[in-house]
Order: C-alpha cells, then sequence, then structure tokens
C-alpha cells in the first residue's frame, strides 16, 4: 500500500503530558494566566502582572508551579519554564510532574537525553505518575522500542489500573512502528477504548496491510460511534482493500450522503468498491467524480479503463489508457509497453489490412510518447519497434528499425548488459529475416557473423556460417 492511503494522523511527542489534574483553586486563574503569557511569552507587558498575582497566591502549591511552567513552556520560554519547575520541586522533591516538566523543556529543545534522565527521575521518585513512564517510553519508542517498552511494563506493574496496552499502542503508532502498535492493540478491548485510540488501532491495522483486521475493527468503531465519519471512511477503505467490495459499498454511500466534507479520494474507493461489486458503468460514474475534484488523480483514468475493460469496451478502454499514460507525468516505462501490447495484439488478430495498419501505428504512437516522457529509453523503443514489427511479419519495417539500433550500440563501443541483449537479439533477427523470409543468406551472414563474435555458442549464427555440420534454418 503505499501508498496508498494517507489518513494517518500524529500525535504531539510530550508537549502536554506534564500537566497535571489542576486543583479548583488555581484552575480558574491559569487559563486567564496562560493565554496572556502566549502574547506576552516573556511576561514582562500585559502578562507580568498576571504573573505576579499568581506568584503571590500559589508560589506554594506544586502543581499550580507546574501549571505555570506549562504556560511559558508553550511559549518556549525555557528559562521561566524551569524557574517553575525549580520552585515546585522545593515544596515537594519528589513530585514527578516537576521532573516531567523538565523532561518536556530538554526534549522541546531537541535534547532527547536530558529528557529521558528526568523522565528517569520522576519514574524513580514518583512511582505511581503514570505520565513519567510514558513520557519516558515517547523518547526512545524510535530510538530504542525495547526501552520504551521496558518502561512501560513496569508501568504496568507499578500503576495496574493505568490502560497501559492502550497507551503502549498509542507510543508505537506515534513513532510509525505500526506492527508493535498492533501487537499492543490487540491485547486491549476495543469496546474499552476512548475514540482516539480506536482511531489509531484501525490505522495501524490499514497501515500493516491487514485489511479484514481493519475492516472488523472500523465495524465495531461505527457501533461504538456512529457519527464519526473517520470511521465510515475506515471501513470504506478496509473494505475495498479487503475485497469486502459490498462492505465497501455501503459504507461509501453512508459517507457520502452524511454530512462529511468529501475528497477525490472518497469518490475513488467508491468507485473501486463498486467496480469490485461489477457495477462497473457506476464505477466509471464515480472516476470521473474523482477526477473532477483532484485532475491530478490519474489513476482514476487507468480505473475508468479497467471498467470499459470489463464492459467490453475496448476502444473506449484503450482511449482513458492512454489518455493516463498522456496526463500522468509518473507513468511507468512498463505501463507504456503494456498499451502498445494491446495495438500489437490487434495487429495480430486483425484480419483486415487497414485494421492491422491503423493498430500498428497506434503502438507506433504509444512508443513515441514513451521515449518522449523518458528519453533514457531510446534503445528500448527502438529494439521494441523492430522486435514487434519482426513479430507482427513486418520485415522491412523491423529491419528499418533494428539495423538503426545495431548501428546505435554498435558505434557506442562499451555495452550495459540490457544493451547487449538488444544487440544480441537484434542481429539474430535481422538475419533470419534475410536468410528465411527474404531467403538471402549472403546478406544475412554479416549479421550473424557479428553475433557469433558476442556469443560463439549461438546455434543459429553457427548454422548460418556454417560451422555446424547441419546448415538448416529454423522453423
Amino acid at each position: 500500500m503505499k501508498k496508498t492511503v494517507k489518513y494517518l494522523i500524529m500525535g504531539a511527542m510530550v508537549l502536554g503530558l506534564s500537566a497535571p489534574a489542576m486543583a479548583q483553586d488555581y484552575n480558574a486563574m491559569i487559563g486567564e494566566v496562560s493565554k496572556a503569557i502566549k502574547e506576552d511569552p516573556q511576561a514582562v507587558g500585559a502578562a507580568k502582572a498576571l504573573v505576579k498575582d499568581y506568584m503571590k497566591a500559589f508560589k506554594k502549591d506544586p502543581s499550580a508551579m507546574v501549571a505555570l511552567g506549562n504556560a511559558f513552556l508553550a511559549s518556549k520560554n525555557y528559562t521561566k519554564a524551569v524557574e517553575c519547575a525549580d520552585l515546585a520541586l522545593k515544596k515537594a522533591k519528589n513530585f514527578g510532574d516537576a521532573y516531567i516538566l523538565k523532561g518536556d523543556i530538554e526534549a522541546l529543545k531537541d535534547d532527547g537525553g536530558q529528557a529521558a534522565m528526568w523522565y528517569q527521575q520522576a519514574m524513580n521518585l514518583d512511582p505511581k505518575n503514570p505520565h513519567g513512564y510514558m513520557s519516558y517510553a515517547n523518547v526512545y519508542r524510535k530510538r530504542s522500542p525495547q526501552l520504551a517498552e521496558d518502561a512501560l511494563n513496569q508501568l504496568r506493574k507499578n500503576v495496574p489500573d493505568f490502560p497501559v496496552d492502550a497507551e503502549t499502542g498509542h507510543v508505537f503508532y506515534t513513532s510509525g512502528n505500526y506492527e508493535k502498535a498492533m501487537e499492543y492493540f490487540n491485547k486491549t478491548n476495543i469496546n474499552q477504548l476512548e475514540e482516539g485510540r480506536i482511531g489509531e488501532y484501525v490505522l495501524s491495522a490499514l497501515s500493516i496491510g491487514d485489511y479484514a483486521k481493519g475492516l472488523s475493527l472500523s465495524k465495531t468503531a461505527m457501533q461504538r460511534f456512529p457519527n464519526n465519519n473517520g470511521f465510515i471512511r475506515l471501513g470504506m477503505i478496509n473494505g475495498v482493500l479487503s475485497k469486502n467490495f459490498n462492505d465497501a459499498v455501503t459504507y461509501a454511500e453512508k459517507l457520502l450522503t452524511s454530512d462529511a466534507e468529501k475528497n477525490s479520494g472518497d469518490f475513488n474507493y467508491y468507485g473501486q468498491a463498486l467496480a469490485g461489486a461489477g457495477q462497473h458503468e457506476k464505477a466509471i460514474e464515480q472516476f470521473n467524480k474523482s477526477f473532477s475534484m483532484d485532475d491530478t488523480s490519474y489513476k482514476n483514468l487507468q480505473s475508468i479503463s479497467e471498467s470499459y475493460t470489463a464492459l467490453g469496451n475496448s476502444d473506449k478502454a484503450l482511449e482513458y489508457s492512454m489518455l493516463y499514460l498522456d496526463k500522468n507525468p509518473d507513468a511507468k516505462p512498463s505501463e507504456y509497453n503494456k498499451l502498445a501490447g494491446i495495438y500489437i495484439q490487434k495487429v495480430r488478430e486483425a484480419a483486415d489490412a487497414a485494421e492491422k495498419d491503423a493498430n500498428w501505428l497506434k503502438a507506433l504512437g504509444v512508443y513515441d510518447n514513451l521515449i518522449t516522457k523518458y528519453p533514457h529509453t531510446a534503445n528500448y523503443v527502438k529494439f521494441q519497434k523492430g522486435h514487434q514489427a519482426y513479430i507482427c511479419e513486418r520485415d522491412d519495417e523491423a529491419i528499418t528499425y533494428l539495423t538503426s539500433l545495431i548501428n546505435d550500440l554498435e558505434a557506442k563501443g562499451t555495452l550495459e548488459d540490457s544493451e547487449k541483449e538488444y544487440l544480441k537479439s537484434a542481429l539474430s533477427e535481422v538475419g533470419y529475416i534475410y536468410w528465411s523470409s527474404k531467403n538471402d543468406l549472403e546478406t544475412a551472414k554479416p549479421y550473424y557473423q557479428k553475433l557469433y563474435d558476442i556469443d560463439p555458442t549461438n546455434e543459429y549464427a553457427r548454422k548460418a556460417l556454417g560451422l555446424d555440420t547441419e546448415a538448416t534454418t529454423t522453423e
């Protein structure tokens, strides 16, 4: 998947984890103080008097000082934030939230080592405070998942009522380690998880490609939170990717008739669901809607082509496939070759000469577009034109393209492995056309000689040059 689906929303790392449950006596005032500090981080203007009054009233309350420190931290006034943490520790040396505040300061200053040291202090001196363990695990969630896991297992032991598995899943989810996130989320009871954690659970399943699990989780999430359109969207996506297309259609229609803001991807997934359920005409309508909302979502054009193919309308299928290649700046050379191959097949199957010629010109047009978009494919394109002409028994055209390629490669000198293969095939095919189709062994021999010089074991070259006892052509 790659890519495929981008609904992941990463949480903030540590900011706010140290905020304790605020006592009512300072709770009313801290909001106003925080707002003032946000506008005046140094507290030298409008915030000065408010901070002074707050300090006068709550200087001896460690929780109040940590709350004030967090207000300064949010405005990146690290000096004042440290002062607040130190005042809290003066009154309560084992107050874990103060150590966590110090760790948060270092974390926001991008010093993970110092941050971890303060969080460890919180764990050691205030072992019943779950935020120390969580903050420590956040620091190590990427650099050392094992240390993060150890801290959270210690939290499980010291604070058994804390939802450790859910929070551990959250830690690994925010670090992008979705396999580990799933390991811990799978230990939880989804019916007891809060809404945000269920979202992370579903997204983790989606990210590791467990779409059936993602669909099952989405269904439970929709039952618990029926007004959360995000879960309906995830049900649709997981339904499509797990090939449960009827479920996907149901959720798509529910989403698209809701008050949720719609995007191009929603209509694309609805189209995929309809196509998977065999409703190709409706699917084409949705793919067109998706493309009209985002004219860079080129995959819609390829999907329309595939639906037309399923409906038996090969002309429309080819039209949209070409449109996809023309518009998509990231179309792969293999996709061009695939389309050209369809036209080549039509050349081989057509009974009418005019129809053969028309499809041959279309195939050449595809190859010309490929070389325009990717100039480095010049030799590949020249080989394909010659090789396909050879297959389609258009001998003179094959000779033209292949001899041009031979001349180019011989002039180049040092060849890549792929170019050596092109050269060998081109020499063999030109030699065979002259020898077998035109019954002109003398003209064929120089090509076979060059082939023999490259590959002395080549059976056809040896026979053409009379090096084997039986010098006959192959069928």
